[in-house]
């Protein structure tokens, strides 16, 4: 959330006393719904400084709140909102059943940078990836033949591959 300077030079805060906190995850503009931060911007700009209604989730909970944008000396609409369009974060499939749809699957909850606070995912996405070596560590020397030899300078195409999945 950050203040905006509107086209008059006057500092906003638009989304102040919506209700809407650092965190939540928006959903619909004016009962549209948006998936991706372009989607938001577009039906806010297209609001010409109308207030627009913002369907939001937070701590699990739907809620709607209204704010009317501000107007800034580029012609554009703001709400004063920070808004991020994903996250990234990897995991590992162990297992994948395509009959029940069901997987298991070694990851980590993905924190936000600012907050501190996981956050909530929507959805994800699987990307394959290739197993191209495997070099077995020795005692006392796990890296031996990866990362140690300091004679070449480094070569991308020597950069181990472990995971099978990543997931998000």
């Amino acid at each position: 959330m950050s203040e905006i300077e509107g086209k008059d030079n006057k500092k906003y805060k638009p989304y102040e006393n919506s209700g809407i906190e650092e965190g939540d995850r928006i959903t619909k503009i004016n009962k549209i719904s948006i998936s991706t931060t372009n989607d938001l911007i577009r039906l806010v700009n297209n609001s010409k400084g109308k207030e627009v209604e913002i369907t939001y989730v937070h701590d699990e909970e739907i809620k709607e709140c209204s704010i009317e944008p501000v107007e800034t000396s580029k012609e554009e609409y703001k709400l004063g909102l920070w808004v991020r369009d994903s996250a990234a974060g990897v995991g590992t499939i162990t297992f994948y059943e395509p009959e029940t749809k069901t997987f298991g699957a070694l990851g980590h909850g993905i924190t936000d940078i600012d907050t501190n606070e996981l956050i909530d995912i929507a959805s994800g996405e699987f990307v394959t990836t290739r197993i191209l070596n495997i070099t077995k560590g020795e005692k006392e020397n796990p890296r031996k033949n990866s990362r140690n030899n300091r004679k070449s300078k480094r070569n991308w195409n020597n950069i181990k591959k472990y995971s099978i999945w990543n997931i998000w």
